[in-house]
């Protein structure tokens, strides 16, 4: 009895918070289009018109009274390891440093966006653009020497890899050629093979190496760039939520079982492009999970068809994505979830994801998975977020009506409490 009014308390909240919702938004965030509000911005909005709104949010927007700096700081170098981007252009001896971090427009994402221009000290350039699918697409970016080095180096210091060690090419790049007057063709050569081994973009400038080092009279191709150490520190728990926030997924995965009864798989997906940095930003995360006692999987080649259904809303290549999966009721539900529930309000756009993976690992803790009621209430809650599935909502019902049927037949007892997820 005490389990079963438990599962009714859960959906009786599940139903009231859908109604009112969870996330409450900053206060210069509210005067926004109720379009925005109900994610359908993009849709309603002329890009005139949601660039006007940012300009008043931007000149109204304050920080909450609570706000925690660093907290926040973490979150967002989880998500700049995800979606951020440094690189450097050349025209003829002059070098300019790129840095962009951007996101699909909404109410959530435009909130998150204006509190890192703000923590950043207002600094760069925020904006709202269109991406090459038609997609608004709000953006923080900034093209100067000093900004870039002298602060966002310092606050996105968190991070991993390529990016992490692209600050620290970027410091050389500006200290070889920050007198192009005196530069000679060493050091030009130098300054040039360094900014085409930022990133994996190298490769496909518009220019080859070989080419714009012809460009400038320079033959030198045998150059050897300086040795750059990565970072040590293992990840925290802020930092995983900024990195679901850009590339990773939270995700339930229902499937049939050999016996017909239906598995329950909560899963989180963590993808990042392949590069040689990989294998140790992937034991920085493995290290993280590891003190979580949580165990971990990677996958380098991405065949499974699950994952790749999964990923196939973010239009991202995830054949050419290194993955580190975790899975399993125990893993997901008894360890991660309680880790990332104090910081939860940071999920911003991929709230959803949270909420409903809390709800149902509440429903599954309570045992409400070993009634028929229970986990058709699982169902409908999992259906009731967005989400893409090869089958509908009313396959799975049917199954696990039938599959506690077939059960019910076999006991005394009937449907009281049969197993139906294995």
């Amino acid at each position: 009895l005490e389990n079963f009014m438990e599962i009714v308390f859960l959906i009786f909240i599940y139903i009231k918070n859908s109604a009112a919702g969870l996330s409450p938004l900053n206060g210069a965030v509210k005067n926004l289009n109720k379009s925005w509000l109900s994610g359908e911005g993009e849709n309603t909005l002329s890009i005139s018109s949601a660039r006007e709104q940012l300009k008043q949010c931007k000149d109204n927007y304050k920080l909450p009274s609570n706000f925690n700096w660093e907290e926040f700081r973490l979150v967002a170098n989880g998500f700049f390891q995800a979606e951020g981007h440094i690189s450097c252009r050349i025209r003829g001896k002059y070098f300019t440093p790129v840095f962009a971090i951007n996101q699909n427009l909404s109410a959530k994402s435009l909130e998150f966006f204006l509190t890192l221009w703000h923590v950043l000290g207002r600094t760069g350039t925020l904006g709202i653009i269109m991406n090459k699918h038609g997609k608004m697409v709000i953006r923080l970016s900034s093209e100067s020497w000093d900004t870039i080095l002298n602060s966002y180096s310092k606050y996105f210091n968190s991070i991993y890899g390529e990016k992490y060690i692209a600050f620290q090419k970027l410091s050389d790049i500006r200290r070889i050629t920050s007198n192009n007057l005196l530069l000679d063709s060493v050091s030009l050569a130098l300054a040039i093979h360094i900014v085409y081994s930022l990133s994996a973009d190298g490769v496909n400038r518009k220019l080859s190496l070989l080419d714009q080092l012809n460009i400038l009279g320079l033959n030198l191709t045998n150059i050897k760039l300086p040795t750059y150490t990565d970072n040590f520190t293992t990840p925290s728990i802020l930092f995983i939520i900024g990195f679901i926030l850009g590339d990773g997924t939270l995700h339930l995965r229902l499937r049939i079982s050999d016996i017909g009864s239906i598995w329950l798989i909560p899963t989180l997906l963590l993808p990042q492009l392949k590069n040689e940095y990989n294998a140790h930003f992937f034991s920085m995360l493995e290290q993280f999970f590891k003190s979580l006692d949580i165990k971990t999987h990677i996958v380098n080649k991405s065949k499974n068809s699950e994952i790749l259904d999964i990923f196939n809303s973010n239009q991202k290549n995830i054949k050419e994505m290194t993955v580190l999966t975790v899975e399993s009721i125990s893993s997901m539900f008894e360890k991660f979830l309680p880790a990332l529930e104090p910081y939860s309000h940071y999920f911003y756009w991929k709230s959803d994801q949270y909420e409903v993976m809390s709800l149902v690992a509440r429903l599954v803790n309570a045992k409400a998975h070993y009634t028929l009621y229970g986990f058709m209430a699982i169902i409908e809650i999992i259906f009731s977020y967005p989400n893409e599935r090869h089958q509908p909502k009313e396959y799975w019902l049917d199954n696990i009506q039938s599959w506690f049927k077939t059960r019910a037949s076999e006991t005394k007892s009937g449907e009281n409490n049969i197993q139906a997820v294995v």
